[in-house]
This record gives structure tokens, C-alpha cells and sequence, in this order.
């Protein structure tokens, strides 16, 4: 039996069958780009990030656990992950697959390797209404802050984008004061603008590049070790 041209069992990704040169800025993407639609559609697209994403142990393992925490198990899952790899060790990629998948909810039930994260995590469905946060460092200006002309409130602190993206008006009024101040949030603050009748995952990117540009308004405050390491209380949230 002939053996059938390779091109019809592997198709090449658009830009080989087309022709186009390779844009490499498509492998450096941000995840704040990918919340708001303007990352490549390879990002934006979740049916097509997990049909072109190879699920390996580590990714399984790591989705896997999140959607347990997200759908309120909290026996052998962890409320705060510390991804740690050298640069272009795949940090952003786990962090939009696993945004994908909260904000999918069972939708995601219809993508590429979903069922293998499933029944690793023990799960028939991945839970839905999860609300989800991005904060991204190198995106983020403290100085400029985000919205005051747009008809939504100025942010100017990690604190404050997390909880307009949580909850709106609702969530982002328990901090407004701290964000102004520039202030950190405690515990209590934190638990009030958190939603209470929904799952949360809050995903953090360039942590150390924000901190390095803002250090002295941040050591000022003590609020770069509140920064880095997050007490979530035991709550339902990544």
C-alpha cells in the first residue's frame, strides 16, 4: 500500500501553506492581550489554543488541580500556585490555558485533550460562572493608571484592576480608598471584594518587573511582600 505525502497527515499551520514568514512575536504573548481579544487567534481562540497546545504531564497536572479548587474541592489542591520557569519556559501559556478553561466553564467540554484533564482531576464537568483576573506587570502603569475617561473608575494599584475585573463597582468600591492611597488591601478588605456566590481565579504575570518599576511606592508601603505572596484564606480561588 503507497504511503500517503506527509501534507495530508500533518496539514502545516497557515503561515507554511500560505507562504508568510514566521511573525515571532506571536510566541511572546501577553495575557492581558488575550483577555481582550488583541493576542493572534491562535491565543484568543480557546478551540484552537487547546487543538495546538500538547497537554504534557506537568500542564495536565496543573489544569487539572485548578478546576478541582475552582469547583470547591479543596483536599490535595493548592489555593495559590508559584509558576516558576527561565524565560520562555511556558509560564503564559499555562496561565491562558487555565483561562481559558474558567472562562469556558462546560463549554470547554467540546476541546482538544479537556476530557484527559477531566478525569485527571476527577471531575465530569468543568465548573462554570468562575470569575477570573488578570493582572500582567509589564502591562500595568501605576503613574497612568487604567479607566477614569472611559465612564469606569481609575485604577492605579494591582488591588484595585483585580477587583474592577472581579466584580465591577460592587468590588472595586471596598478598595478605592487603598488604590488612591496606594495602599494594600488586608484580609478583610481582600474577602469583601471577592464575589461570594462564585468561584475565582486570579492570575498573576511579571510580578518582579511591576515591583522593580514601582519598588519605592511599594517598600513605602510594605506592600510588595503583601504583593507576593497573597493569603487567600483557604477560599475557593487560584
Amino acid at each position: 500500500m503507497a504511503l500517503k505525502p506527509w501534507y495530508k497527515v500533518a496539514t502545516p499551520r497557515e503561515d507554511l501553506r500560505e507562504g508568510r514568514p514566521l511573525d515571532a512575536s506571536e510566541f511572546a504573548v501577553h495575557l492581558d492581550d488575550v483577555r481582550l481579544g488583541r493576542a493572534p487567534q491562535d491565543y484568543t481562540d480557546p478551540a484552537r489554543f487547546f487543538e495546538r497546545t500538547y497537554l504534557t504531564k506537568g500542564l495536565t497536572d496543573f489544569a487539572a488541580e485548578t478546576i478541582r479548587r475552582l469547583s470547591g474541592i479543596r483536599t490535595e489542591t493548592s489555593a495559590v500556585f508559584n509558576l516558576t520557569t527561565q524565560f520562555g519556559g511556558g509560564k503564559t501559556h499555562a496561565l491562558a490555558l487555565v483561562y481559558h478553561l474558567a472562562q469556558g466553564g462546560p463549554q470547554a467540554h467540546t476541546w482538544s485533550g479537556v476530557d484527559r484533564i477531566l478525569q485527571q482531576a476527577g471531575l465530569r464537568a468543568i465548573p462554570k460562572d468562575a470569575r477570573t483576573a488578570v493582572f500582567v506587570g509589564m502591562q500595568f502603569d501605576s503613574v497612568r493608571g487604567r479607566g477614569g475617561d472611559d465612564g469606569t473608575p481609575l485604577r492605579r494599584t494591582p488591588w484595585g484592576e483585580i477587583a474592577w475585573q472581579l466584580g465591577g463597582e460592587e468590588s472595586f468600591r471596598h478598595v478605592a480608598e487603598h488604590d488612591r492611597e496606594f495602599v494594600e488591601p488586608k484580609g478583610d478588605v481582600i474577602r469583601a471584594f471577592l464575589p461570594q456566590d462564585r468561584p475565582c481565579l486570579i492570575l498573576m504575570d511579571e510580578i518582579i518587573n511591576y515591583v522593580s518599576t514601582y519598588r519605592c511606592l511599594l517598600y513605602t508601603s510594605d506592600a510588595a511582600d503583601d504583593l507576593l505572596c497573597v493569603d487567600l484564606g483557604g477560599r475557593r480561588i487560584i
